[in-house]
């Protein structure tokens, strides 16, 4: 069979195969109101926001309640950002969780380690990634 004839069935129809998630399932900013119980009375005090990407509503819920529950505290809204009024849509928040550079481990965004060399903008979850980060990329 000669290959310059051949073609397939994207070609014959002149349409395009997606072969990537993110070109089926576009994502969005959401935003993430918590309650941590243990903090105190007020609500103010207690309350803190977060922002992550999710394809849609039951991923963005998903990933709310698992980091709630991991977490202990509870959830008092979500939405994605763009459908949230001012002061939300111009304000950057910290992200729900951050992935380590070195293990890839999903950690709190407060807990990060940064990296010693100040051209390197990795985040770690703890020294020894971090230590060996140094000894593989920056000895």
């Amino acid at each position: 069979m000669n290959k310059d004839n051949c073609c397939t069935r994207a070609e014959k129809d002149g349409t395009e195969i997606a072969f990537e998630e993110e070109q089926i399932l576009p994502y969005e900013k959401w935003l993430v109101a918590f309650k941590n119980d243990f903090t105190g009375d007020h609500l103010d005090e207690s309350m803190f926001l977060r922002q992550f990407y999710a394809p849609g509503f039951y991923e963005a819920y998903d990933m709310v309640a698992t980091y709630a529950e991991r977490s202990q505290v509870q959830v008092l809204w979500f939405q994605e950002k763009r459908n949230c009024g001012a002061p939300y849509i111009n304000t950057n928040y910290p992200e729900l969780e951050s992935l380590c550079t070195y293990c890839n481990n999903f950690f709190n965004h407060g807990d990060y380690v940064p990296c010693r060399d100040c051209h390197c903008s990795a985040r770690f979850c703890s020294r020894k990634c971090l230590d060996e980060h140094i000894d593989l990329k920056h000895n």
